[in-house]
């Protein structure tokens, strides 16, 4: 609407702020339920309270969990201040509301290589059979094709609820 483009561009970082926390929720709800659609789930927030620490440093799975969920955030709301702030005036295409969810989507993609490129193999799941891109390991093209849904859900809210003119 007319009033949430307003206010977001009247609050520049904190309106990308918010996005970021609407982008990362919605896309974590849906990887959550990925395994309806055949995907396996994608329990970020656990991942990231695993990959700080785990259970034998935060004193529980629980406070292991929340640890991994703030981490979660933090990082949708700092791929957000980045997608407005660099990546949205780089990628290719005008700056209308298509244009817009393209640039997000295109920004689901890059983040979607650096995820199933790098951090999945190396950081999240490493030495369990996964190689670069995670195509030989136990799940096939399915764990990648989950991280590109996920990070597409991602770009699509960045695109649609991030729209400032251009003045």
């Amino acid at each position: 609407s007319q009033r949430w483009h307003k206010w977001v561009a009247d609050h520049p970082v904190g309106g990308l702020a918010l996005i970021g926390v609407i982008a990362t929720q919605l896309g974590t709800y849906f990887g959550y339920c990925f395994q309806a659609i055949g995907l396996p789930r994608l329990p970020w927030p656990a991942y990231n309270g695993a990959l700080i620490g785990g259970a034998d440093t935060w004193g529980s799975p629980v406070s292991q969990y929340w640890a991994g969920q703030s981490m979660h955030f933090v990082n949708g709301v700092v791929f957000a201040i980045l997608f407005g702030v660099l990546a949205r005036h780089s990628l290719p295409g005008k700056n209308t509301n298509g244009g817009n969810i393209s640039k997000g989507l295109l920004y689901g993609v890059i983040m979607t290589i650096i995820s199933a490129g790098l951090l999945v193999p190396y950081a999240y799941v490493p030495h369990q059979g996964y190689g670069l891109f995670l195509f030989d390991g136990p799940d096939g093209w399915k764990l990648p094709a989950g991280i590109l849904v996920w990070h597409l859900i991602y770009g699509y809210f960045l695109g649609a609820l991030y729209q400032p003119s251009d003045d």
